[in-house]
């Protein structure tokens, strides 16, 4: 049965979320400044969500921790070129549902850890295309180019997140015993 979230595991998700943000915000930045290419934060930013979305849900095993995240991520995305450049607040929705479809296959599977490869294969599955139509509806620029390299960008981002999953465990399986820790998966 899902349970109600506690302050602390609230709190916890929020700051996660946040720290997301910030990490993927700055380090994508200085990779956009050092490649001269916009699209470079993607990158870096796959690779920091898929640490801390693993850390979180493997501290937690609760449904909900990483729509949480993506929650916070898109309210702070919407004055940013995060989440894709796409325009203000339509950043929000679209960052709740990639937390959620991640949330609903890791706890379909019982968070065991094959689950979260499984979560980013539909996440991406979803992502990729939910992203396209985004694009084409409200008319952005780059709607072809993101048609014409959808398919390098799943593949891209799919190992990223495989090594941020896997270097996410290692992480976690390195902190799980800290007091801290303990205190927040409890």
């Amino acid at each position: 049965m899902l349970n109600k979230f506690s302050t602390k595991e609230l709190v916890f998700a929020a700051l996660m979320g946040a720290l997301m943000f910030v990490l993927s915000f700055v380090l994508g930045s200085g990779l956009n400044v050092a490649i001269g290419n916009p699209a470079a934060s993607g990158l870096i930013s796959c690779l920091v969500q898929s640490i801390l979305m693993t850390i979180a849900v493997l501290m937690t095993k609760r449904f909900g921790i990483t729509t949480i995240m993506f929650l916070v991520y898109g309210i702070l995305a919407i004055p940013t070129n995060m989440l894709g450049n796409l325009p203000g607040i339509i950043k929000v929705p679209f960052a709740l549902s990639i937390g959620l479809v991640f949330d609903i296959v890791v706890h379909i599977f019982k968070y065991k850890k094959w689950s979260f490869f499984a979560g980013f294969v539909v996440m991406y599955i979803f992502l990729v295309p939910a992203t396209l139509v985004l694009y084409l509806a409200l008319g952005m620029p780059g709607a072809e180019v993101l048609l014409k390299s959808a398919h390098y960008l799943f593949a891209i981002f799919l190992i990223e997140s495989f090594i941020g999953i896997w270097l996410g465990m290692i992480i976690y399986g390195k902190i799980k015993d800290k007091t801290l820790i303990r205190q927040i998966s409890q």
